[in-house]
């Protein structure tokens, strides 16, 4: 499957909530990543430790998160082994099948030092990010990033604006099982920005199955070393 012939389907859905949370398209397509990646100009999801924020409560029928997934032939439902929610297939998918975007809003290296890792002072545009997580229940853990380049990362957390796979859980590869069944895949598209009057790129990151996968399996990923390890 071309990745475009998934991607179209989604934009309407996408450009409906942009203005919401001023997200971005993320998902992979053509480098294959980890969270544990950490070359220049290649995407890696970051933490600062495993989650310590109680798991946001997010309501089915309003949250993006399950809008994309309906969209996207997913089930979000409880996961086995104490791991909460997980994404499941609601149809079997050929191997190399683009499974979705991750999506969610686009935040600079300043905003992620500032807003979760401490290092910089919160502004008043901060604060009223914080403010915005707070009312509507949605947790500010930090462990949903990808970073993807040009300081910019993207932040799946927010469960109103990004999409089902901030659901997908960890699988260790090549541990003699299949539980590791979607790769990420990072591709950086350039465009003209009128306003700036400059080339920039913008970054998707795809998952993709990487083997053929049954209706009612879970979708996991390995999240690298690097997530377990940083502290």
């Amino acid at each position: 499957m071309r990745p475009s012939s998934r991607i179209s389907s989604k934009l309407m859905l996408l450009t409906a909530i942009a203005l919401w949370c001023d997200q971005g398209a993320v998902v992979g397509a053509f480098s294959t990543l980890r969270k544990g990646d950490s070359k220049a100009g290649e995407a890696r999801q970051n933490s600062r430790g495993k989650p310590s924020v109680p798991r946001p409560i997010i309501d089915p029928s309003t949250s993006f998160s399950y809008a994309s997934a309906r969209n996207d032939g997913i089930e979000i439902l409880p996961a086995p082994n104490g791991k909460g929610l997980g994404a499941f297939l609601a149809a079997d998918v050929a191997p190399g099948s683009i499974l979705g975007e991750y999506t969610g809003e686009i935040l600079t290296r300043n905003e992620v030092e500032a807003r979760y890792w401490k290092v910089r002072k919160e502004c008043k545009k901060d604060r009223k990010w914080r403010n915005s997580r707070t009312r509507r229940n949605q947790g500010i853990s930090g462990d949903y990033l990808f970073e993807v380049g040009d300081d910019s990362f993207i932040d799946g957390e927010d469960a109103d604006c990004s999409s089902w796979c901030r659901f997908a859980n960890h699988a260790r590869p090549n541990d003699g099982t299949d539980a590791c069944n979607v790769e990420v895949i990072w591709r950086a598209d350039a465009s003209v920005d009128e306003a700036l009057k400059k080339t920039v790129d913008t970054h998707h990151l795809y998952f993709v199955a990487l083997s053929a996968i049954k209706a009612g399996t879970e979708l996991c990923y390995d999240y690298g070393e690097e997530y377990w390890d940083s502290g």
